[in-house]
């Protein structure tokens, strides 16, 4: 079994822009609030991260899931509103 994923953030020189880390050594797959696949960035020691831009819509939100052969795991969404305030 994989955990459920946790989300953490950190911020970005720029104010609008986060970068979001999901550190497990499972294949990751970012989706967004559309559904669509994002592609995710190496993250040193173990993970991935995305950059997020705020597009100032307040119900866009991110998700991390970790898949293996046996099961997977969504994590809880991050939403925009939540990140840039």
């Amino acid at each position: 079994r994989v955990p459920k994923p946790v989300i953490t953030h950190r911020s970005d020189k720029n104010p609008d822009v986060v970068h979001l880390i999901c550190e497990y050594n499972e294949t990751i797959i970012w989706k967004n609030s559309t559904g669509k696949i994002l592609k995710g960035s190496p993250h040193n020691p173990t993970g991935e991260f995305i950059t997020v831009e705020n597009k100032r819509n307040p119900d866009n939100f991110y998700t991390c899931t970790l898949k293996n052969a046996v099961n997977e795991e969504t994590s809880d969404p991050v939403y925009e509103r939540d990140l840039f305030k």
